[in-house]
C-alpha cells in the first residue's frame, strides 16, 4: 500500500526579525469593473538587509464604490506591531477588452520541463486562475539573466522587445535564477542597478503598467551551474531594486512559496507542470488580493493552495476552470469556508478514472482533522463527471478546508481524477446549484433532478435525463451551441421535464431539447417550458407519439433557420403568452419558415391554446412558397374562452396535410382569432382538409389580399360562424356587413373558388353573400 506522506507548505520569512525602518512595498491589486476584492491582512515588510517577513496590517476602510470606477484607487493602512504606515492600490480595469498581461522571465517562466508547456507553463496557468477578463502572455526565454552584462541578457532578447510593444497593463518580472551561475555573479553588483532600470523601462510606457516583481522559486539541486547558494544573496536585491525604484512595485514570493515543492522540480532547478501550477497559484493570490469567505457552490478555482493540481480550463466552448491531473497524495485547501451555512454535507464535482479512488476532508492542515470521507464515483475518463455527496462531522466556525486524495497501489504523478466545484453548503431539500456545463453533466450523471443554474452554461457534449427533472435557468442562458439536452429512452418511461426562468440558445439542426421521433408512449418527455427565451436554430424536437410540450408564463421564441418547436402535442397554459417568430430557411417543413411543426403523421396532432393565454405567430420569409406557416401538420386547434390566437406572414398560415380525416379548429366564445396572409396564392389555410368552427367570439378576422383562393382545400372543408354580425371586403376594399346573424356555415369548400353550400339565418345574406373567390376577408368587425 502506498504510505502517506504531505508535502507541507509552510511560509518561512526570509528573515526572523524585521527592523523598525524597513521597507514595506505597495501592495497593487489588480481586478475588473464589478468584481470587488481585498487587501491582504499581511504585508511584507524588509530589514535593513533587504530580508523579508509577514507583518500584520490594518487598512482604512474600502469604499465599495470603488469598484464600479475604472482606475487606480489608493488605499492607506498601518502595521499592527510599529504603526507603520502601508500603501495599497487597487487597480480596477475596465471589462470592455481583457486585462493584458505580460510575464517577464527566463526559462522557468517559459515552462521548462513542463509536460505540454503551451498548456502547463505558468503564464497559462495564471491565465486559466484568472479567466477570460485577462491575457497573460508568456515572454519567458531560457536561460537569460537580468544583469545586463550577464552571459545572456534577457534585454536583448526578442521577447523583452515583443512585451514593451504589447502595451500591458500588468508587468510580472521573475529574472535572477541564471545570475546565480557563478561567471555572471561574479558582476552582482550591478544587479540592483540593472533591475531598477528594467522596472523603469516598463513603468514609462503609455500604459504606466503594473509592476510586481518575483523572488525566483527555490533551488533544490545544483544544475546548469544555477546554485541556491548564491540565489540566497540574489533575493534581498531584488528587494532592494523594489524599493529604489522609487515607483509603485509590488514582491511576489515565490521563493517561499515552493519550499516545500521539491518533488515538482525533477532537475532541482524547473518545476515541471504541477510545479508551475504553485508559481500560479502564488501569483494568482498576489495580484488579486485577500482570499474571501466560501460558502455555498464554489468553482474549483477559487481555491487556496494545492500540492500536485493543474490549473486547467476544457479546450471547448465552456471555459469553467478546473483542477486537473490530481494524483495520490494530492491535495487542495480552501481558505476561510464558513460552516455555520453547512447542512452536514458538501457536493463535489469529479472526473474519476478509477475505482477505490478516495478523498478525505480535513480541517486546516493536511494532517489536520477528518471530517468526511468519500470513495468517488468512478466516471472511467477525465471528461466525464459526476456528482460526490460527502456527509461530513459537525463543524462550526471559518477553517481552511483540505481535500486530499488517494487511491492504494497508484504511482505518484499517475493522474487519477480531475476536480470541479464544490458545494461546502450542500442541501438535498433545495435544487443542486449548476455552475458550468461540467456541473451539469455531473449532477444528470448523479441522478439529481432538481436542479438551477447559477452561471450560464455553455454544453460540449449532447446530455440525457434518465427521470422527471426540474431545470431552474435562474435568469442565465443554457447555451446548447451545437449539442443538445436529451431523454434517455432506456429509461423505459415518458418522462416530465420543467425548464423555466430564463434562456436557451443553440444552432443544432435537432433543437436545443431533443427526443427522436417515435411512435412508442415509453419514449420521448411531457416538457413544460415557462418563461423562456430562445434565440436559435430549433427549440424542441419532441415529436413522440402521445408527448405534450406545454409553455407557461411568458415565452419569447425566436427561431434562425428552423422551426420554433417540432412536436407532436402543445398546450399555451391558461393565462400565459407565447411569441414565435421564425426567419426561414431550408427547403423541408420542419427545417423551413414554419413557427409550429406538427409533422405529417396521421396521429391526433393538437394545439391546445387554453382560457386568457394570448398566441402571436409570425412566419418568416424565406422558406419555400406554400412552407412558410404559422402551424404546420395539426389535426386540432382549439382556442379556450378569452384566448387569443394571432397569424400573420406572407403564405398560408395554417397547413395540414395527410390527417386521417379533416383537421378541425375550434374558437371558443369571447376569443380572438387573427389570421392574415400577405401573399399566398392559396389562401389563409392550405390543407387537405379542414374544418373552422368560430363560436361567439370577440375578434374574428381571416384576412388573404391574394384574390386567387381566400383558402385552399383538397377535401371538402367548411367555415362555421355563430353569432352577431359577419363582414366582408372584397379586393376593391368594398365592404358588406350582416348583423344578426346566428348561423353561417360554409360547407364543401374546396379550393377556394368553390363557395360551397351556404346554411345561415339570415336570408338577406344568403341571397347577397357572393363566392368566396370574391373576398379577401372575412370579420366580425366593422
Amino acid at each position: 500500500m502506498t504510505c502517506l506522506m504531505f508535502a507541507i507548505f509552510v511560509i518561512l520569512p526570509l528573515s526572523t526579525k524585521a527592523a523598525e525602518t524597513g521597507f514595506i512595498p505597495t501592495i497593487n491589486i489588480v481586478t475588473t469593473v464589478g468584481n470587488a476584492v481585498g487587501l491582504p491582512t499581511e504585508v511584507q515588510q524588509a530589514d535593513n538587509a533587504y530580508k523579508l517577513t509577514k507583518v500584520k496590517v490594518q487598512w482604512n476602510t474600502i469604499d465599495p464604490a470603488i469598484f464600479n470606477e475604472v482606475g487606480e484607487h489608493i488605499i492607506f493602512g498601518t502595521t499592527e506591531n510599529a504603526h507603520k504606515p502601508v500603501k495599497g492600490a487597487i487597480h480596477v480595469f475596465s471589462n470592455a477588452k481583457p486585462v493584458n498581461i505580460a510575464a517577464i522571465g527566463d526559462s522557468i517562466t517559459y515552462g521548462l520541463n513542463v509536460e505540454n508547456v503551451f498548456y502547463n507553463a505558468y503564464p497559462k496557468q495564471l491565465n486559466n486562475r484568472l479567466g477570460t477578463n485577462y491575457n497573460v502572455t508568456n515572454y519567458g526565454n531560457s536561460g537569460k539573466t537580468l544583469l545586463e552584462n550577464g552571459d545572456d541578457p534577457y534585454i536583448r532578447t526578442t521577447q523583452y522587445t515583443q512585451s514593451l510593444a504589447s502595451n500591458p497593463n500588468v508587468v510580472i518580472i521573475q529574472l535572477g535564477t541564471n545570475d546565480s551561475k557563478s561567471f555572471n555573479f561574479a558582476k552582482i553588483d550591478q544587479y540592483v542597478g540593472d533591475y531598477v532600470k528594467l522596472i523603469n523601462k516598463y513603468k514609462a510606457l503609455a500604459t504606466k503598467p503594473v509592476v510586481y516583481v518575483s523572488l525566483p522559486p527555490v533551488v533544490f539541486n545544483t544544475a546548469y551551474m544555477i546554485n541556491q547558494a548564491n540565489m540566497d544573496k540574489i533575493l534581498p536585491k531584488i528587494v532592494e531594486a523594489a524599493e529604489k525604484a522609487n515607483v509603485d512595485v509590488s514582491i511576489i514570493d515565490n521563493q517561499t512559496a515552493t519550499v516545500g515543492a521539491k518533488d515538482f522540480v525533477p532537475d532541482g532547478v524547473h518545476p515541471n507542470g504541477k510545479g508551475a501550477a504553485i508559481l500560479a497559484n502564488n501569483v494568482y493570490h498576489a495580484i488579486t488580493g485577500e482570499q474571501p469567505e466560501l460558502s455555498g457552490k464554489v468553482a474549483a478555482n477559487a481555491y487556496s493552495t494545492s500540492y500536485g493540481a493543474i490549473n486547467a480550463v476544457p479546450t471547448t466552448a465552456d471555459k469553467t476552470p478546473f483542477l486537473s491531473n490530481i494524483s495520490t497524495q494530492n491535495w487542495v485547501s480552501y481558505k476561510n469556508v464558513n460552516f455555520d451555512k453547512s447542512f452536514g454535507s458538501l457536493q463535489m464535482s469529479t472526473a474519476v478514472l478509477y475505482d477505490a479512488t478516495t478523498v478525505e476532508v480535513k480541517l486546516d492542515s493536511p494532517t489536520g482533522t477528518t471530517i468526511g470521507t468519500k470513495v468517488l464515483k468512478q466516471t472511467g475518463n477525465v471528461n466525464t463527471w459526476a456528482l460526490n455527496t460527502i456527509s461530513t462531522t459537525n463543524v462550526k466556525g471559518t477553517h481552511d478546508v483540505y481535500f486530499i486524495f488517494s487511491r492504494p497501489f497508484s504511482f505518484p504523478n499517475f493522474e487519477l481524477l480531475n476536480l470541479g466545484s464544490i458545494d461546502f453548503s450542500y442541501d438535498a431539500a433545495k435544487p443542486t446549484e449548476i455552475m458550468s456545463a461540467q456541473d451539469l453533466e455531473a449532477a444528470l450523471a448523479s441522478g439529481l433532478t432538481n436542479l438551477k443554474l447559477m452561471n450560464n452554461v455553455t454544453f460540449t457534449k449532447n446530455l440525457q435525463l434518465s427521470d422527471d427533472t426540474k431545470l431552474n435557468l435562474n435568469g442565465y442562458t443554457m447555451n446548447t451551441s451545437n449539442y443538445y439536452l436529451s431523454k434517455n429512452d432506456a429509461a423505459g418511461k415518458r418522462i416530465q421535464f420543467d425548464i423555466f426562468g430564463g434562456k436557451v440558445a443553440g444552432n443544432n439542426a435537432y433543437g436545443s431539447i431533443y427526443s427522436a421521433t417515435s411512435e412508442y408512449n415509453n419514449y420521448g418527455m411531457n416538457i413544460n417550458a415557462k418563461d423562456i427565451t430562445f434565440n436559435g436554430t430549433l427549440f424542441i424536437r419532441n415529436n413522440v407519439l402521445g408527448a405534450v410540450v406545454t409553455f407557461d408564463g411568458h415565452n419569447v421564441i425566436k427561431s434562425t433557420t428552423g422551426s420554433n418547436v417540432y412536436v407532436r402535442n402543445m398546450t399555451i397554459k391558461a393565462g400565459s403568452y407565447y411569441y414565435g417568430s421564425t426567419e426561414g430557411g431550408g427547403s423541408s417543413n420542419e427545417s423551413g419558415s414554419t413557427v409550429i411543426t406538427m409533422g405529417m403523421g396521421n396521429t391526433d396532432k393538437n394545439f391546445i391554446v387554453e382560457p386568457q393565454a394570448k398566441v402571436e405567430l409570425y412566419p418568416g420569409s424565406k422558406g419555400p412558397w406554400y412552407g412558410q406557416n404559422a402551424i404546420y401538420g395539426f389535426s386540432k386547434i382549439s382556442i379556450a374562452d378569452g384566448a387569443s390566437f394571432t397569424a400573420s406572414g406572407a403564405q398560408p398560415m395554417l397547413r395540414t396535410e395527410y390527417t386521417a380525416k379533416n383537421a378541425r379548429v375550434e374558437v371558443a366564445p369571447n376569443a380572438v382569432f387573427n389570421v392574415r396572409t400577405t401573399e399566398a396564392a392559396e389562401g389563409f389555410s392550405y390543407s387537405f382538409g379542414i374544418d373552422y368552427v368560430f363560436d361567439h367570439i370577440a375578434y374574428l378576422n381571416l384576412e388573404s389580399p391574394n384574390k386567387t383562393n381566400f383558402m385552399y382545400a383538397f377535401y371538402n372543408s367548411s367555415i362555421s360562424i355563430s353569432g352577431g354580425k359577419i363582414s366582408v371586403w372584397n379586393a376593391a376594399n368594398s365592404t358588406q356587413t350582416w348583423d344578426s346573424v346566428n348561423v353561417f356555415r360554409l360547407n364543401n369548400i374546396l379550393s377556394g373558388k368553390n363557395m360551397g353550400t351556404l346554411t345561415t339565418s339570415s336570408a338577406e345574406l344568403k341571397n347577397t353573400f357572393g363566392s368566396l373567390a370574391n373576398y379577401v376577408r372575412i370579420t366580425n368587425q366593422n
